[in-house]
């Protein structure tokens, strides 16, 4: 089956130790490199000896830009730019129609732009790479920018979707993490928002929209 995302050319590593929040020390194919991480979570399943996959690039700072991570059996994707350009297909699927991407709505910018019953409303993704057990759960440390955002999505009568992009979510909560978050949450879908998570199939090759999965607003 065809990919809803399809990914460039990577290259393996293995993960060595985290330098800080958005660079990684790793052991490829030529020996010891330095990479780019486009996540600032936490990502606990991240242990010395994780299979990963990189974009290559010529860099001074670094050898490239991960792209996926191993947790056990399971590809993780860490780079949310990929399932952000698959957004299209997947807002198709649930009866939205897409308009336009990174549309601003007083003080935030949002992902896109989707019609809802004939009207025009602010749509945000946020990627859920955290899983405790099978549940998947967002953010997996504190921000104010995401609970920004649900405020101006609750003015806008707007939606919010969780990509899981963990293959073992199976279900979705807000992480215990960020208690503001989970509280901006339960009240933004009392006042309209609409709340969907939708888990990626992931493999090397590219992300595919699984299925649509249950929402528990506490945490």
């Amino acid at each position: 089956m065809e990919p809803d995302g399809a990914f460039p050319p990577t290259r393996p590593a293995r993960f060595l130790e985290r330098e800080n929040r958005f660079v990684v020390r790793a052991e490829g194919e030529e020996g010891a490199i330095r990479l780019h991480l486009p996540n600032s979570g936490r990502l606990r399943f991240l242990r010395p000896g994780t299979p990963l996959r990189y974009l290559p690039k010529t860099s001074p700072r670094t050898a490239g830009r991960v792209l996926l991570a191993r947790d056990g059996a399971d590809w993780v994707l860490l780079d949310s730019g990929y399932a952000e350009r698959a957004l299209p297909a997947l807002l198709d699927r649930l009866g939205y129609r897409y308009l336009r991407a990174q549309p601003r709505v007083g003080e935030s910018r949002f992902d896109a732009l989707v019609e809802v019953g004939g009207r025009a409303v602010p749509l945000e993704m946020k990627s859920a790479t955290h899983v405790e057990g099978e549940v998947a759960c967002f953010p997996d440390a504190p921000s104010d920018r995401a609970v920004r955002h649900l405020e101006g999505l609750a003015g806008a009568g707007g939606v919010l979707l969780f990509a899981v992009l963990h293959p073992r979510g199976r279900a979705f909560r807000p992480c215990p993490f960020d208690p503001r978050f989970a509280e901006a949450l339960s009240r933004a879908a009392r006042e309209g928002v609409r709340v969907h998570a939708v888990r990626a199939a992931i493999a090397p090759a590219g992300l595919r929209w699984a299925e649509t999965l249950p929402v528990y607003f506490s945490p």
